[in-house]
């Protein structure tokens, strides 16, 4: 059903986009000639959600939903109200795909009817910190799987005006949500190029973000983090850059694909005392050994290296086995460590 749902959103969407506007014919007259597309655009938003929901067979995700795209239509000072009605019309969309669905689609979009009005009248129950970014996070990964970089961007920037720390942010939604698509391909539910652009658009809300930190004092300590030569993946060393940043780091990210002598120049430059050295794929991890071997030989008494990555998850044993110091299975992890390292 939900993949049924992917497939027809867009033809659902401009139907059902058609359908409001028919009743409310003075949208376009308040808003624009941009009006309709803007429309099809948000009830696709509200489809992905809605498939999103019937995946995990959670009519609380899809109120989690109503609530944050009902605080989007406040701070843009639309009329929330609104959003109730437009629920209903996608939920009677989908449902005519698959009548055995109907009953569980109906109750998705009362709830959603009902977290509309409760956040329209500032009622939402209290809910605990955790739950909050569980919630968004089911949101956020949903949005990047669907490609959606606006819908992405405008759940972190909300979260961040609710108050909810950059740090968790980073943790507990943009990770997690990482390591979810990432759980998605190896069992073989999404293709390579659906994580690829699920991965672009956690980049690209990651750049949105970066702009926000407010980091400490660097006085933590001089790092510089880098990918091998060959290491096509960047978006977990950039986190962990920006999320070490935040904490107190003097951080240069050298991205990946990085010659080694390049590396060594880096560290030299940045009097660096931690090396980050992450690899993703297994195929990486020989250039890992080749780096760490330079870094001993060029920084004998100096530095201390720590490892990360998908590929290092995999294979924990290699910092062992390579003379690396440590490595980090996640980004906590990888402060905790870093910080330890520098003690010893």
């Amino acid at each position: 059903m939900a993949e049924r749902i992917r497939e027809s959103k867009r033809a659902l969407a401009e139907r059902v986009t058609d359908t409001f506007l028919a009743n409310h014919p003075d949208w376009v007259a308040r808003y624009g000639p941009r009006t309709r597309r803007f429309g099809i655009e948000d009830a696709c938003f509200h489809f992905d959600f809605l498939a999103a929901a019937v995946e995990a067979g959670s009519i609380a995700a899809f109120a989690d939903y109503a609530c944050w795209a009902t605080r989007i239509l406040i701070h843009r000072g639309l009329p929330a109200e609104a959003l109730e009605e437009n629920l209903g019309q996608v939920g009677r969309a989908a449902a005519q795909l698959d009548e055995s669905f109907s009953s569980w689609i109906e109750s998705c979009t009362r709830a959603a009817a009902t977290a509309c009005r409760q956040s329209t009248m500032g009622r939402l129950p209290t809910a605990s910190n955790e739950s909050q970014l569980k919630s968004l996070q089911r949101l956020f990964a949903e949005a990047i799987r669907g490609g959606n970089r606006t819908a992405a961007t405008n759940l972190v920037l909300q979260a961040i005006r609710d108050g909810h720390r950059l740090a968790d942010i980073y943790v507990d939604v943009v990770q997690e949500s990482l390591y979810e698509i990432g759980r998605l391909w190896e069992e073989n539910k999404i293709t390579v190029a659906d994580e690829h652009m699920a991965t672009a658009v956690a980049q690209f809300v990651i750049a949105q973000i970066y702009p926000l930190i407010e980091p400490l004092p660097q006085s933590r300590g001089r790092m510089v983090i880098t990918g091998v030569e060959g290491e096509q993946h960047q978006i977990g060393a950039n986190i962990v850059a920006d999320f070490l940043e935040l904490h107190g780091w003097s951080v240069r990210f050298l991205g990946v694909n990085t010659p080694h002598s390049g590396v060594m120049r880096a560290v030299d430059e940045h009097q660096a005392t931690v090396v980050g050295i992450s690899a993703t794929m297994l195929f990486s991890l020989p250039r890992v050994v080749d780096l760490t071997l330079d870094l001993r030989q060029a920084f004998p008494n100096r530095i201390r290296i720590l490892l990360g990555g998908a590929a290092v998850r995999i294979a924990p044993s290699i910092a062992q086995d390579i003379g690396a110091d440590a490595w980090a299975h996640d980004l906590r992890s990888a402060l905790e460590t870093a910080d330890r390292l520098i003690r010893i």
